[in-house]
């Protein structure tokens, strides 16, 4: 197991509050995720913290709340293996001409299925930055999810919204479609990131034509499609003729709620590495780990947060 070191960043606060609203779905906002956040605050001491100034103590509490807020993202055995199993797919398809394979994330809710997908994204798109450091015209990852109840126009719109291509009432699907291919191709896009793909139900004819739309862009584009949903082998999205060609085309990776292991005793430990409270007693999170693991990461970022609810001490 091993930390995913953001890349150092300053963040001022008119940038702060530049950056609030933005997300995953949009350029803007992956772009944002890619770079990281910025680097932990240095945890004075309490005798400096009690005499610090009152506006100097605001801004110091408030650089700690928002670095709890944020939390650090550990790379676990999970994580580490969809992103190699995701890397080789993307190698394998750089040259195929059709029927590119893919990879499907399905598990329980809460087990890391959107960090795993968002962290290979970030991986693929710093090693395309690190080949290619003055190509500032790439978008080599698309991100976006399936909203509920979507139709196959609300799908197309979501990349369309991504790559912040403007959607007029009276564009048609093909008017649309054709624009983010355009723009994928041109911007060599190597890995599509699909998220909440539980939205989706085969059994009503929107869904259906969801599925198809997302089949289609996948036959457009010269890209891996990696898709991340609830229970996705259970819900039926891999039965009947629709089915049966995603199930054909993507490899499935298994989410499972942690474990009382040692991977999850030191994931525990690095989270409570993270925290930046003066009063807090070093090993009171692994004292946790009798509870269940699903509710045992629930329970870390209560605790890391209490903190700051009770005075950030």
């Amino acid at each position: 197991m091993t930390n995913l070191k953001p890349a150092p960043r300053r963040t001022g606060p008119q940038e702060t509050d530049a950056e609030a609203g933005r997300q995953l779905n949009t350029l803007t906002g992956w772009r944002r995720f890619i770079d990281g956040p910025p680097a932990p605050p240095v945890l004075a001491s309490r005798s400096t913290w009690q005499h610090m100034p009152a506006a100097e103590r605001n801004l110091y509490d408030e650089a700690r709340l928002d670095h709890h807020a944020r939390m650090l993202t550990v790379a676990t055995s999970f994580v580490e293996r969809t992103a190699i199993c995701g890397r080789r797919l993307v190698l394998l398809n750089r040259h195929a001409i059709s029927a590119r394979r893919g990879l499907i994330v399905s598990g329980p809710a809460g087990t890391g299925k959107t960090i795993a997908i968002t962290q290979l994204g970030r991986s693929h798109e710093l090693l395309d930055r690190a080949r290619r450091p003055h190509a500032a015209d790439r978008i080599p990852v698309v991100y976006v999810t399936v909203p509920p109840a979507a139709t196959a126009r609300m799908i197309a719109t979501e990349f369309a919204r991504f790559l912040g291509l403007p959607v007029r009432a009276r564009s048609n699907m093909t008017d649309i479609i054709e624009a983010v291919v355009g723009v994928c191709t041109d911007t060599r896009t190597a890995l599509v990131l699909v998220d909440e793909l539980h939205n989706i139900s085969l059994t009503s004819r929107q869904g259906a034509e969801v599925a198809d739309t997302l089949k289609y862009f996948s036959e457009r584009l010269p890209a891996t499609f990696v898709y991340a949903g609830i229970d996705i082998d259970d819900s039926g999205l891999l039965s009947g003729t629709r089915g049966a060609q995603i199930a054909g085309r993507f490899t499935l990776i298994p989410s499972r709620p942690f474990p009382y292991n040692n991977e999850w005793k030191g994931l525990v430990a690095t989270m409570e590495d993270t925290l930046r409270l003066h009063d807090h007693r070093p090993g009171t999170l692994t004292d946790l780990g009798r509870v269940s693991s699903r509710d045992q990461f629930a329970g870390c970022a209560f605790v890391a947060r209490s903190g700051l609810i009770d005075g950030l001490t």
